[in-house]
C-alpha cells in the first residue's frame, strides 16, 4: 500500500503472471475492473520524479488515482520480475539502481 502523499505503479497480472507469484505476494493481488488483477508497486515522490525524467512519455495522474501510468512495457516487465525474485512490492529503489 501506498504511504500518504504516495504514489503508484500499477502492473497488471495474467493467469500465467500469477502462478509465479507465491505467498504474501499472491495475496497482496488485488481484483479490479471485472477480474482483471493487479499489483502495486508504492512510489515516493523522489521516485515518481525520477521516473518521469527518465521516461518522459510516462505521466503521472496527480488528482485521482495518484498512479504513473504510460510507462514502458519492458520497464513493468523488469518490475514484474523484481518482485517475483524479491518476493516485495516495494522494488523501485532496486529498479532505478540497474536502471542508473
Amino acid at each position: 500500500m501506498t504511504e500518504e502523499g504516495g504514489f503508484k505503479i500499477n502492473v497488471w497480472i495474467n493467469e500465467e503472471r500469477f502462478q509465479e507469484l507465491t505467498g504474501d505476494l499472491q495475496s497482496s493481488v488485488q481484483e479490479v475492473l471485472a477480474g482483471l488483477k493487479v499489483l502495486r508497486v508504492p512510489a515516493t515522490v523522489d521516485q515518481k520524479d525520477e521516473l518521469l525524467q527518465r521516461f518522459p512519455a510516462a505521466k503521472c495522474d496527480t488528482s485521482t488515482t495518484r498512479t504513473i501510468e504510460l510507462l514502458p512495457r519492458a520497464v513493468k516487465d523488469q518490475l514484474f520480475r523484481l518482485m517475483v525474485e524479491n518476493q516485495s512490492v516495494d522494488v523501485l529503489d532496486a529498479f532505478l539502481a540497474q536502471e542508473a
